[in-house]
């Protein structure tokens, strides 16, 4: 919890520093909220590893597919870095550059199930085909 804290509480502190940057330079606001961006999503990269080693676990307890959860990591990540791109593309002004970034976030992540559904059609097509 240690760093959680620590994280938001430098999170706050570039807040007030871009706050005060930006009569001056939006540059360099930008660039600040961009670089607290990134010291945030590592610190959060933290939380994650347990999570990422539990799901591998109940892979190999349930004998899943390693390329389907890999595919479902991969989608949460672009998921969750799609959404932050946008974010500070808000930020910076340009919402419809934002709005571009979560439309190719969700356009990658369909491209990245496709092998998953495909492989539910042909589950779905033998268990009919077994009835």
């Amino acid at each position: 919890m240690t760093l959680f804290f620590q994280t938001c509480g430098l999170v706050i502190l570039c807040v007030i520093l871009i706050l005060a940057l930006n009569s001056h330079s939006k540059d360099m606001a930008l660039l600040l909220a961009m670089a607290a961006s990134c010291m945030a999503a590592l610190a959060a990269m933290q939380y994650l590893e347990p999570v990422i080693r539990f799901i591998r676990e109940l892979e190999e307890l349930g004998g899943l597919d390693a390329d389907s959860v890999t595919v479902l990591l991969k989608v949460v990540g672009i998921g969750i870095l799609s959404e932050i791109a946008a974010l500070v593309c808000r930020d910076a002004g340009n919402a419809s550059l934002g709005k571009t970034v979560q439309l190719l976030g969700s356009t990658v992540i369909l491209a990245l199930t496709v092998p998953l559904f495909s492989a539910l059609l042909e589950l779905i097509q033998k268990i009919l085909g077994e009835l």
